[in-house]
Protein backbone atom coordinates (compact mmCIF):
# COMPACT_ATOMS: atom_id res chain seq x y z
CA UNK A 1 0.00 0.00 0.00
CA UNK A 2 1.59 3.18 -1.21
CA UNK A 3 0.46 6.79 -1.48
CA UNK A 4 0.14 9.75 -3.75
CA UNK A 5 2.48 12.39 -2.44
CA UNK A 6 1.98 14.91 -5.24
CA UNK A 7 4.13 17.97 -4.67
CA UNK A 8 5.53 19.59 -1.55
CA UNK A 9 6.94 23.02 -1.11
CA UNK A 10 9.94 22.98 1.17
CA UNK A 11 10.89 26.39 2.47
CA UNK A 12 14.46 26.45 3.77
CA UNK A 13 16.38 29.54 4.85
CA UNK A 14 13.78 31.70 3.10
CA UNK A 15 14.14 29.90 -0.24
CA UNK A 16 11.24 27.90 -1.69
CA UNK A 17 12.08 24.66 -3.42
CA UNK A 18 9.45 22.62 -5.25
CA UNK A 19 9.80 18.89 -4.58
CA UNK A 20 7.87 16.28 -6.53
CA UNK A 21 7.58 12.67 -5.45
CA UNK A 22 6.50 9.60 -7.41
CA UNK A 23 2.78 9.13 -8.06
CA UNK A 24 1.40 6.31 -5.94
CA UNK A 25 -1.95 5.06 -4.64
CA UNK A 26 -4.50 7.41 -3.06
CA UNK A 27 -5.73 8.24 0.40
CA UNK A 28 -8.27 6.39 2.49
CA UNK A 29 -9.26 3.72 4.99
CA UNK A 30 -9.64 0.10 3.90
CA UNK A 31 -10.63 -2.98 5.88
CA UNK A 32 -11.52 -6.62 5.38
CA UNK A 33 -13.03 -6.85 8.89
CA UNK A 34 -16.80 -7.09 8.57
CA UNK A 35 -17.95 -7.74 12.15
CA UNK A 36 -17.17 -6.29 15.59
CA UNK A 37 -14.57 -8.08 17.68
CA UNK A 38 -16.25 -10.17 20.37
CA UNK A 39 -13.27 -10.76 22.65
CA UNK A 40 -10.69 -8.73 24.50
CA UNK A 41 -7.70 -7.77 22.40
CA UNK A 42 -4.03 -7.21 22.97
CA UNK A 43 -2.52 -4.16 21.28
CA UNK A 44 0.82 -4.63 19.55
CA UNK A 45 1.92 -1.30 18.09
CA UNK A 46 5.23 -1.13 16.27
CA UNK A 47 7.30 0.50 13.55
CA UNK A 48 7.87 -1.23 10.24
CA UNK A 49 11.43 -2.39 9.61
CA UNK A 50 11.79 0.34 7.00
CA UNK A 51 10.72 3.08 9.42
CA UNK A 52 13.06 1.76 12.11
CA UNK A 53 15.85 1.94 9.52
CA UNK A 54 14.95 5.52 8.60
CA UNK A 55 15.41 6.64 12.19
CA UNK A 56 19.14 6.88 11.47
CA UNK A 57 19.32 6.55 7.68
CA UNK A 58 17.84 7.74 4.41
CA UNK A 59 15.25 5.44 2.76
CA UNK A 60 16.78 2.42 1.06
CA UNK A 61 14.80 3.04 -2.11
CA UNK A 62 15.46 6.20 -4.14
CA UNK A 63 11.76 6.44 -4.99
CA UNK A 64 10.99 6.96 -1.28
CA UNK A 65 13.29 9.97 -1.03
CA UNK A 66 10.70 12.59 -1.85
CA UNK A 67 11.76 12.89 -5.48
CA UNK A 68 15.12 14.43 -4.57
CA UNK A 69 17.29 11.51 -5.70
CA UNK A 70 20.70 11.41 -4.03
CA UNK A 71 20.10 14.36 -1.71
CA UNK A 72 21.63 13.82 1.73
CA UNK A 73 19.03 16.01 3.44
CA UNK A 74 16.99 13.92 5.83
CA UNK A 75 14.09 16.37 5.78
CA UNK A 76 13.61 16.53 2.02
CA UNK A 77 14.53 12.86 1.50
CA UNK A 78 12.38 11.35 4.29
CA UNK A 79 15.07 9.98 6.57
CA UNK A 80 17.13 10.60 9.71
CA UNK A 81 13.95 11.07 11.72
CA UNK A 82 15.54 10.09 15.01
CA UNK A 83 14.47 7.25 17.28
CA UNK A 84 12.90 9.55 19.88
CA UNK A 85 10.56 11.13 17.35
CA UNK A 86 9.45 7.79 15.92
CA UNK A 87 8.96 6.36 19.41
CA UNK A 88 6.74 9.32 20.27
CA UNK A 89 4.62 8.64 17.20
CA UNK A 90 4.14 4.96 18.05
CA UNK A 91 3.33 5.92 21.64
CA UNK A 92 0.70 8.36 20.38
CA UNK A 93 -0.75 5.68 18.11
CA UNK A 94 -1.05 3.23 21.01
CA UNK A 95 -2.57 5.85 23.30
CA UNK A 96 -5.16 6.99 20.76
CA UNK A 97 -6.12 3.40 19.96
CA UNK A 98 -6.60 2.60 23.65
CA UNK A 99 -8.80 5.68 24.06
CA UNK A 100 -10.93 5.07 21.00
CA UNK A 101 -11.34 1.34 21.54
CA UNK A 102 -12.54 1.98 25.09
CA UNK A 103 -15.14 4.41 23.76
CA UNK A 104 -16.39 1.71 21.38
CA UNK A 105 -16.66 -0.98 24.04
CA UNK A 106 -13.54 -2.95 23.12
CA UNK A 107 -11.51 -4.16 26.10
CA UNK A 108 -7.73 -4.08 25.73
CA UNK A 109 -5.75 -6.57 27.81
CA UNK A 110 -2.07 -7.49 27.51
CA UNK A 111 -2.99 -11.11 28.28
CA UNK A 112 -5.64 -11.42 25.57
CA UNK A 113 -5.19 -14.17 22.99
CA UNK A 114 -6.55 -12.07 20.12
CA UNK A 115 -3.96 -9.55 18.97
CA UNK A 116 -4.43 -6.30 17.06
CA UNK A 117 -1.05 -5.78 15.46
CA UNK A 118 -0.67 -2.19 14.24
CA UNK A 119 2.31 -1.07 12.19
CA UNK A 120 3.35 2.47 11.39
CA UNK A 121 4.66 1.89 7.87
CA UNK A 122 5.43 5.43 6.72
CA UNK A 123 5.54 8.99 8.06
CA UNK A 124 6.31 12.41 6.62
CA UNK A 125 7.08 15.33 8.92
CA UNK A 126 6.04 18.96 8.45
CA UNK A 127 9.18 20.43 9.98
CA UNK A 128 12.70 19.07 10.54
CA UNK A 129 13.26 16.84 13.55
CA UNK A 130 16.11 17.42 16.01
CA UNK A 131 18.01 14.56 14.39
CA UNK A 132 17.62 16.06 10.92
CA UNK A 133 18.75 19.48 12.15
CA UNK A 134 21.83 17.95 13.76
CA UNK A 135 22.69 16.06 10.56
CA UNK A 136 22.40 19.16 8.40
CA UNK A 137 23.56 22.35 10.18
CA UNK A 138 22.32 24.58 7.34
CA UNK A 139 18.75 23.35 7.78
CA UNK A 140 16.33 25.54 9.71
CA UNK A 141 13.30 24.64 11.83
CA UNK A 142 11.54 27.36 9.85
CA UNK A 143 11.58 24.94 6.91
CA UNK A 144 8.20 23.32 6.31
CA UNK A 145 6.43 20.96 3.96
CA UNK A 146 3.45 18.63 3.70
CA UNK A 147 3.28 15.55 5.88
CA UNK A 148 1.18 12.52 6.67
CA UNK A 149 1.43 8.83 7.47
CA UNK A 150 0.47 5.30 6.52
CA UNK A 151 -0.72 2.67 8.99
CA UNK A 152 -1.51 -1.02 8.58
CA UNK A 153 -3.16 -3.37 11.06
CA UNK A 154 -4.06 -7.04 11.34
CA UNK A 155 -6.40 -8.76 13.76
CA UNK A 156 -4.98 -12.16 14.72
CA UNK A 157 -6.68 -14.96 16.65
CA UNK A 158 -4.83 -17.29 19.02
CA UNK A 159 -2.90 -19.78 16.94
CA UNK A 160 -2.04 -17.22 14.29
CA UNK A 161 -5.26 -17.15 12.23
CA UNK A 162 -5.78 -13.78 10.54
CA UNK A 163 -9.27 -12.39 11.12
CA UNK A 164 -8.88 -9.37 8.87
CA UNK A 165 -6.84 -6.31 8.04
CA UNK A 166 -7.14 -2.53 8.16
CA UNK A 167 -5.10 0.21 6.55
CA UNK A 168 -5.19 3.97 6.44
CA UNK A 169 -3.07 6.52 4.66
CA UNK A 170 -3.37 10.27 4.48
CA UNK A 171 -0.92 12.84 3.14
CA UNK A 172 -1.66 16.53 2.96
CA UNK A 173 -1.25 17.98 -0.55
CA UNK A 174 -2.10 21.60 0.23
CA UNK A 175 0.87 23.62 1.51
CA UNK A 176 -1.24 26.49 2.84
CA UNK A 177 -1.49 25.34 6.46
CA UNK A 178 1.91 23.67 6.78
CA UNK A 179 3.64 26.86 7.92
CA UNK A 180 1.42 27.01 11.01
CA UNK A 181 1.90 23.44 12.24
CA UNK A 182 4.45 21.60 14.31
CA UNK A 183 6.94 18.90 13.39
CA UNK A 184 4.40 16.08 13.07
CA UNK A 185 1.06 17.86 12.64
CA UNK A 186 -0.12 15.89 9.60
CA UNK A 187 1.21 12.55 10.86
CA UNK A 188 -0.54 13.09 14.20
CA UNK A 189 -3.76 13.91 12.37
CA UNK A 190 -3.46 10.65 10.42
CA UNK A 191 -2.83 8.67 13.60
CA UNK A 192 -5.88 10.16 15.32
CA UNK A 193 -8.11 9.48 12.32
CA UNK A 194 -6.93 5.90 12.03
CA UNK A 195 -7.62 5.25 15.71
CA UNK A 196 -11.21 6.46 15.33
CA UNK A 197 -11.81 4.45 12.17
CA UNK A 198 -10.23 1.30 13.57
CA UNK A 199 -12.27 1.53 16.78
CA UNK A 200 -15.46 2.07 14.81
CA UNK A 201 -14.69 -1.04 12.75
CA UNK A 202 -13.95 -3.23 15.77
CA UNK A 203 -16.36 -1.76 18.29
CA UNK A 204 -19.79 -2.87 19.38
CA UNK A 205 -21.08 0.58 20.35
Amino acid sequence: MRHTYLTSILVTMGTAALLSAPAQAGHGFDTTITAPVQTTVKLDVQLSDEMAYRANNLPKSLRDRGGVGLSRSGFSANGYYGEKDLNRLTARLEKRLNEQLAKRGVTVDDNASTVLRVVLTDVRNNRPTFKQLSKEPGLSYDSFGNGGAEIEAELIRAGGEALGEMSYQWYENDIQDARFGGTWSDANRTIDRFAKKAAKTLGTS
